[in-house]
């Protein structure tokens, strides 16, 4: 069901699914379509009903939920999951960015971060890579 056939867009000459039935993932890796996601909320768990139940110290008793309790979480799930998608990706181009530097650093040299903190301390001063960039592979000497 998951299987999306790659063609090329007459267009806009970009690599597409035909389908999208992965919903913009595969393999965990987002493949340049819309990203969908399905959501599903259980009910509310406390009902006005008389429910048998267990205390703490092994009574069995009966208990009856009370209090406000809103009978539908929709209208505060669709923000919910939108802000945490957000989050998500977010969270995930800052991995990536602190990986493999998605986006240039363009300040001078002397004022970008020292990858091994500011505490270190590298002989020599910091190991400079091809383009002026800091090389963050200090371990590999």
């Amino acid at each position: 069901d998951h299987n999306d056939e790659f063609y090329i867009d007459p267009e806009t000459g970009a690599t597409r699914t035909v389908t999208n039935r992965s919903g913009g993932i595969q393999g965990g890796i987002s493949n340049g379509e819309n990203i969908v996601i399905h959501v599903a909320f259980k009910p509310t768990s406390t009902i006005a009903q008389l429910q048998k139940t267990v205390t703490r110290d092994g009574t069995e008793v009966e208990l009856r939920g009370k209090g406000r309790h809103d009978p539908c979480v929709l209208p505060r799930a669709i923000p919910m999951v939108e802000a945490m998608v957000a989050l998500t990706l977010v969270d995930a181009i800052m991995c990536q960015k602190a990986q493999c530097e998605l986006f240039p650093n363009e300040a001078p040299l002397e004022q970008q971060p020292n990858p091994m903190g500011t505490t270190a301390h590298r002989e020599g001063g910091p190991r400079v890579g091809g383009g002026g960039k800091v090389d963050l592979k200090v371990d590999e000497e």
